[in-house]
């Protein structure tokens, strides 16, 4: 059955299969489009560093099929994609010099969708106080304890919040990482 005829609800089912079957980033724009976030690839290492800067670790891509089986929906488009090519980590220094003193006290972390899950179902060690709602989830840490949320039951899940939608941060996640490496690290702080 095409991917655009199935029920709504059936998306977790094809993510469940595994990476060898149709994933909703290569269904959602026909065929796979080219790396969103190649840049960043000489950052991907296989241990985190004791530094402060910029590092990423890949994902097996099981842990995002099981964050979205306890989540009970797929991840956004661009942020799956970010998963898959880049993994989780730590983006505190880009391109640019930071614009000014902010970008010493944020922790700028994409968190692993396990995290991601952990928090949205309140079952992280420290959770957010309010408790996020269901349509938060959480895909990146400000300062500590300042997430920065997706919306995936939006009509665009793929843009940036502050908590309870405040304030959009960006109109895309592509557009945030981005920016944040190629503008200033603390650009949403602003």
């Amino acid at each position: 059955m095409p991917w655009a005829t199935m029920h709504a609800g059936s998306r977790l089912a094809w993510a469940a299969w595994g990476p060898t079957l149709p994933t909703a980033s290569s269904h959602e724009d026909g065929p796979a489009a080219a790396m969103l976030y190649d840049y960043l690839l000489p950052y991907v290492v296989d241990l985190a560093p004791s530094n402060k800067g910029t590092w990423f670790r890949k994902l097996e891509h099981s842990r995002i099929l099981e964050a979205e089986a306890r989540l009970g929906y797929t991840f956004p488009r661009q942020v799956r994609s970010f998963y898959e090519e880049i993994g989780f980590g730590c983006l505190r220094s880009g391109k640019a010099d930071p614009l000014d003193e902010r970008w010493r006290g944020i922790a700028n972390r994409f968190l692993h969708p396990m995290t991601v899950a952990a928090l949205n179902l309140g079952e992280a060690e420290i959770n957010p106080d309010p408790p996020l709602r269901k349509n938060e989830w959480p895909i990146f840490e400000g300062a500590e304890g300042d997430y920065l949320i997706v919306d995936p039951f939006a009509g665009e899940p793929n843009a940036i919040y502050t908590r309870y939608k405040i304030r959009k941060v960006e109109t895309d996640f592509a557009a945030f990482v981005r920016r944040l490496f190629h503008e200033d690290v603390a650009f949403y702080s602003r």
